[in-house]
């Protein structure tokens, strides 16, 4: 059915106007405004060439108004391509009700039951204005309802010249029908599509509260521990003077919170600005060696404390094409870790290799490994429990999935094999450098 809609460039006009600034609820009336709009502009080109055929009364000057109006209406879709929403949707409640108001009292009168579809524009604002525009919609509502109010108890029947299709009582019945059944079907349009994007808003409120939670996990436990660890040291330093290997050794301890809380909060900020939608790529031929050289250079105090050794294959020629600040937390990610899950005196290796248009990139530690249900909602992008290293240290949950959806911004892709007890096999895949 999508791809039907795709081909017929139906989703394509549904979308017009439909920005990533916008929330979902903005998008969603913007898109009603204009399926609004389009159904305005097949059924004005579809009663015109009804009203020819059947010999409606002034079907010559209706067919003028329709014109109008189908102007109007590809204006209103224009305007929403501007982003000039506000304007678009008044011009669109007050147009749709003009090619009713002249059939009625000009044409048909109260004979084809067209002024029945007042009724269902009066309940269009409700679906297309936000209750900041509270007296707008009650305008609209009071001036469909005092226009339906009107033909059904003070109109008159229409009056058809004999020899026409509309002469018949059995031809105006079935307009009548029609209009009863049009007026059904756009309301439960309306109504499922309204229904079918609440849903979706619902579905956004509870993965927004799930990240709400999760940020504030990750800041009352892994930013909380090493920059308390970090304010006991100094003030431990202001007091008294320590020995000068008792001074390294705390040193080297800050320098291990500091790197951890900076790769914490990274993480945490490449997630959110993920989320929002706000991040920026800015892809650059890079030499993929010296990305590598700087990534294990920051965890290098971590690595040598459990006595991890780096073991490095990779060509001073190879480069890629990537965002810098990206592929960085990327790397920085995934040896981070390879540090974290290893045994103490292990080996973390770094391989690769180029593959058609891409750098098939390796990272392979002999540690702890994971289960087959933790990768499941890994590659799922499922969130799932932080689990501690294996002397100790602290995980968010976050790195795989924030490598993951950077690598995604980028066309790469991450694969994941890993056994418990046998350790991870990481897999990423770059553009080559163009």
């Amino acid at each position: 059915m999508k791809a039907l809609l795709d081909r017929l460039g139906i989703r394509w006009l549904l979308n017009l106007g439909v920005t990533e600034h916008l929330g979902l609820e903005s998008s969603v009336r913007v898109q009603l405004s204009n399926l609004i709009a389009i159904l305005g502009i097949f059924s004005n080109i579809q009663y015109s060439i009804f009203f020819f055929i059947a010999g409606a009364p002034h079907y010559q000057i209706m067919n003028v108004i329709h014109c109008f109006v189908i102007s109007a209406l590809v204006l209103v879709l224009y305007l929403n391509t501007k982003e000039r929403y506000s304007l678009s949707r008044i011009i669109l409640v007050f147009t749709i009700s003009v090619p009713l108001f002249f059939v009625s009292t000009i044409s048909f009168g109260t004979s084809g039951g067209f002024y029945y579809y007042f009724l269902m524009f009066a309940i269009v604002p409700f679906v297309l204005f936000s209750y900041e525009d509270k007296w707008w919609i009650l305008f609209v509502f009071l001036m469909n309802t005092s226009f339906y109010i009107w033909f059904e108890f003070f109109g008159s029947p229409g009056d058809f010249i004999k020899g026409t299709l509309l002469y018949h009582k059995a031809v105006q019945d079935m307009f009548r029908i029609n209009s009863v059944v049009s007026c059904l079907s756009f309301v439960a349009l309306f109504m499922f599509y309204f229904l079918r994007n609440i849903n979706r808003i619902q579905k956004e409120m509870i993965r927004i509260n799930d990240h709400k939670d999760r940020i504030f996990s990750i800041l009352a436990h892994d930013l909380k521990g090493p920059i308390g660890t970090m304010s006991n040291y100094l003030g431990y330093l202001t007091n008294s003077l320590p020995e000068r290997e008792e001074l390294v050794f705390g040193l080297k301890e800050l320098k291990k919170s500091t790197n951890q809380t900076y790769l914490v909060l990274e993480n945490l900020l490449d997630w959110v600005r993920n989320e929002t939608k706000k991040t920026q790529y800015n892809p650059l031929n890079l030499n993929l060696s010296t990305i590598i050289k700087n990534a294990t250079d920051i965890l290098n105090i971590q690595a040598k404390d459990k006595e991890i050794s780096w073991e490095t294959k990779i060509s001073e020629d190879h480069c890629i094409y990537c965002d810098e600040r990206m592929t960085a937390t990327v790397l920085r990610n995934i040896l981070s870790n390879a540090v974290k899950y290893s045994h103490p005196k292990g080996k973390v290796s770094i391989e690769a290799e180029p593959h058609s248009h891409f750098m098939e990139i390796r990272f392979q530690d002999r540690g702890v490994g994971m289960s087959v249900e933790l990768l499941e909602k890994i590659m799922e992008g499922k969130r799932f429990p932080s689990r501690f290293g294996t002397v100790g240290e602290r995980g968010t949950g976050l790195g795989l999935l924030v490598c993951m959806e950077l690598l995604k911004e980028q066309g790469g892709s991450l694969q994941v094999i890993s056994k418990l007890e046998e350790g991870t096999k990481i897999i990423v895949r770059l553009p080559l450098a163009r």
